[in-house]
């Protein structure tokens, strides 16, 4: 984590521009690309949850500082398996031990859900024991099949 930064009000109108313009669903790539290196980090958040990021701007992002945004990334349905196996690796090389304890919380099962992982990558995540779910998932039931199941639950 930085240090706390205290901000005139001239940077903070600047960051509140730019998180207007990243949550802006018609926003150009090459200005996600800039927001993407921005120091100011609620920027970076919201340009991770832009579902017109580009791959190589959820990628840079997948291995951004604050565990926020890298929080972001992976919640995004628009990031595919290049971020998705970097946020896998991040976690791995991390704590190699930590998914064995709590697999629920395990970056890696939330990427072996995730819409836009390869069939290639989950079965690589499935053979490391990354789900947690009963045997009949085969990490086959995606974010959409559960949203669609909470709404009819009426829990979301």
């Amino acid at each position: 984590m930085t240090p706390r930064k205290i901000r005139g009000a001239a940077e903070r109108m600047r960051g509140y521009a730019c998180v207007q313009e990243a949550r802006d669903p018609g926003v150009a790539a090459e200005r996600l690309r800039e927001f993407a290196g921005d120091d100011i980090m609620p920027v970076r958040l919201y340009t991770a949850q832009s579902l017109a990021a580009p791959s190589d701007v959820l990628l840079r992002l997948a291995r951004d500082e604050e565990a926020c945004v890298r929080s972001s990334v992976l919640l995004n349905p628009a990031a595919d398996d290049p971020v998705l196996r970097a946020l896998a690796e991040a976690e791995r090389a991390a704590s190699p031990r930590r998914f064995w304890r709590r697999p629920d919380f395990s970056v890696r099962r939330l990427v072996v859900h995730h819409p836009g992982a390869s069939a290639a990558l989950r079965a690589e995540l499935l053979a490391e024991g990354a789900c947690g779910c009963p045997r009949k998932c085969d990490a086959l039931e995606t974010w959409e099949f559960r949203m669609e199941w909470l709404r009819k639950a009426g829990l979301r």
